[in-house]
């Protein structure tokens, strides 16, 4: 897991640095899912890299750790949709080459991942069409196209996939009446207006006060099983101190772990904005710049799971992640795909006031499940793009989801200026579907 959360902390670093309000989410267990996979296939100096990279000290300890990842992210669904979990993993591979049965096998039985046999040389296209629809039915429709144009080739082997997705209803939901636009603070420009969603003084909260930032626990409902799942609100205590947290976080993993410390108390304000955003990126390049290098290169070494004489030349051309959140006053909905395309007490002073919780600036996010302690989900909210883009597929019926990308509002942007045209019409005599 610290692996994830080092990926997470470089992620957001860098969009940071660039001087772009962009909001960054990510799964660090679905990466590491897929991650689990495909060492289990890899061979020689590259399984030594990924049991390093991993943190496994040999191959009983990794098929542990992947067991309990797996056990992490089994499915669950509440009938009275108070907290939803499902996780998939899936091959596709090139009729061109087969799997070995043996790596088949532990796919099956550890990672529940089912084979599929497609013909990636004549019907390239139509392969990238079925996996983004397996991608838009495993996400709720919700990530609708991951892998891009020239992504699968004639040369493309296999596809290994995870879709992750989670769905949770506050313990205690937010109500809707109280919901306010106020003042949002971003890390570049002038303050935005967005909602916000603000919570019942009457009742206690989960809350703890660090050096430099404060942390807000909110419990979603528990499903039929015992897992009990929370997100985080980390809330830097400066409006322009979240690189310096993030920074943190990067070189002193523990300072992360400290976060999960919190209390009840009385709340004088708890004050959470809205939010929906989606985030994608290659994760190869950020891989291969803190150490995992050999499963890119050609000499990837993936003879335990292809089944050729050119199996030694095997290599990954990329791993793609996306990822998507929705934040509200019922609770809390996301989503991640992982892609890897494989290539040939009592006192008599008088008391403080009670502290308050209003997240009117840059914060990170987690989403945790509390006995295991895995994070599932972690971003950071900047905020600023986003209520543009909300309103824009609002009116557009969902039809038009991001009009503004990032870079588009800085500093020196004075206003927005917007028009929406939407027009559904019905045809006169319309088509027959069977002809």
């Amino acid at each position: 897991m610290e692996l994830g959360m080092h990926m997470a902390w470089q992620l957001a670093l860098n969009e940071i640095n660039q001087g772009c309000n962009k909001n960054v989410v990510m799964s660090p267990i679905s990466i590491g899912n897929a991650l689990n996979l495909l060492a289990f296939g890899s061979w020689g100096r590259t399984l030594e890299q990924f049991m390093q990279f991993l943190g496994a000290k040999n191959l009983n300890d990794l098929k542990a750790k992947s067991m309990l990842m797996v056990e992490a992210v089994a499915p669950t669904e509440d009938n009275n949709q108070g907290l939803i979990l499902a996780s998939l993993n899936t091959l596709w591979t090139n009729q061109a080459f087969s799997l070995k049965p043996s790596f088949t096998e532990f796919a099956r039985t550890v990672f529940k991942a089912e084979a599929q046999t497609l013909d990636f040389v004549n019907q390239a296209e139509r392969v990238r069409n079925e996996v983004n629809l397996w991608a838009k039915s495993a996400t709720k429709g919700l990530i609708k196209e991951l892998l891009p144009h020239g992504v699968i080739n004639q040369d493309t082997i296999l596809i290994l996939a995870n879709a992750l997705y989670f769905k949770g209803a506050w313990l205690n939901a937010f109500n809707v009446k109280l919901t306010r636009h106020e003042d949002f603070y971003p890390l570049h420009g002038k303050p935005i207006r967005v909602p916000f969603m603000i919570a019942d003084k009457e009742k206690k909260h989960f809350y703890g006060s660090f050096k430099n930032f404060k942390v807000l626990k909110i419990p979603y409902q528990k499903g039929q099983d015992n897992r009990r799942f929370s997100m985080y609100v980390i809330l830097p205590d400066k409006k322009d101190g979240l690189q310096d947290l993030v920074q943190n976080f990067n070189s002193t993993p523990e300072l992360f772990g400290d976060c999960f410390k919190v209390e009840e108390v009385n709340l004088s304000k708890m004050w959470i904005p809205k939010f929906k955003f989606s985030y994608g990126f290659d994760a190869s390049r950020i891989m291969q710049n803190i150490g995992l290098t050999l499963p890119f290169k050609m000499v990837g070494d993936f003879i335990g799971m292809i089944d050729s004489l050119e199996s030694d030349k095997v290599f990954l051309s990329t791993i793609l992640h996306q990822s998507f959140i929705e934040v509200n006053e019922e609770g809390t909905e996301a989503t991640a795909l992982t892609f890897a395309p494989l290539l040939c007490g009592c006192s008599q002073y008088q008391p403080p006031p009670p502290p308050s919780f209003v997240a009117d600036h840059p914060f990170i996010f987690t989403i945790r499940e509390e006995i295991s302690g895995v994070v599932f989900f972690v971003g950071v909210a900047e905020i600023v793009r986003n209520e543009v883009n909300l309103w824009a597929n609002n009116t557009t019926k969902g039809l038009i989801k991001e009009h503004l990308p990032h870079n588009a509002t800085n500093k020196e942007t004075i206003f927005i200026l917007a028009s929406a045209l939407y027009f559904k019409g019905t045809w006169l005599n319309a088509f027959d579907m069977n002809i």
